[in-house]
């Protein structure tokens, strides 16, 4: 009896991932890489390798999981279920340039025994979002090809259309430009919520100060992670999200 529960739910899972196939050969893996047992997946976005090496993959980040209280956000155990079925007993993987977070894991970017994208599969059945966060930007094209796909299809996360909420965490919203200035913490663009957009000063080079002023007054959605603003001064948001590269800052044409 079991066995065939099992055997129900590998049949349902695959029935899931196979709904959502697109033609991935622009997400195969590019030039070398190395393979490696998977001990256990923590979560959608995250893994442990056989020999210990904790692992988030780059470029997506997956509805979070509560391992505490079990509240767990909307398709994150979808999520979770379809990175075991897609990276199996072993995955291949290409470190990215940055290829630690703050948090110590290993930043890669995974691949089937095909040699295909895993976040790209994964955000083609809109169980994740895209993010780009310099300098691993490789297999980006992709990857929102992918995403575009999925929300098209109003797939997973896709099923409703995204609302700011005042609270910590990854946050994905439309947002009106109210005002632009720049300091030594990089770019602020002011919104019309209660909300401060941050564009950090170190990576500049990604956006050129003409682009960035003619955002203002306009609508955009912005992607990132949120953080309260800890701060006495009455003048300021209470909220501030950070977003790294412009792919994570589209202007809406309205």
């Amino acid at each position: 009896m079991e066995f065939l529960k099992k055997r129900q739910l590998s049949v349902a899972l695959f029935l899931f991932l196979s709904g959502g196939v697109y033609s991935h050969e622009a997400c195969k893996a590019q030039g070398e890489f190395e393979q490696s047992r998977v001990k256990t997946v923590i979560d959608g976005d995250t893994l442990h390798l056989s020999d210990g090496r904790k692992v988030r993959l780059v470029g997506i980040n997956t509805p979070e999981l509560d391992h505490q209280n079990g509240q767990h956000d909307a398709y994150a155990v979808a999520a979770t279920k379809a990175l075991e079925s897609l990276a199996g007993d072993a995955v291949l993987y290409q470190p990215a340039r940055d290829s630690r977070d703050r948090y110590g894991r290993h930043l890669y970017y995974l691949f089937d025994q095909n040699g295909v994208s895993i976040s790209s599969q994964l955000l083609s059945l809109g169980l994740g979002y895209r993010v780009a966060i310099p300098p691993n930007l490789k297999y980006q094209t992709c990857f929102q090809y992918a995403e575009r796909q999925a929300r098209q299809a109003k797939k997973g996360v896709w099923d409703k259309v995204p609302e700011w909420q005042p609270k910590g965490g990854f946050t994905i919203s439309t947002f009106t430009i109210t005002s632009v200035t720049r300091n030594r913490g990089g770019w602020w663009l002011e919104t019309e919520r209660d909300l401060v957009i941050n564009i950090p000063f170190k990576l500049s080079e990604y956006w050129p100060a003409q682009k960035v002023y003619y955002l203002e007054g306009k609508t955009v959605e912005a992607r990132g992670w949120q953080h309260f603003r800890k701060s006495r001064n009455p003048d300021y948001k209470s909220w501030y999200l950070s977003v790294k590269h412009p792919n994570d800052l589209q202007l809406l044409h309205k």
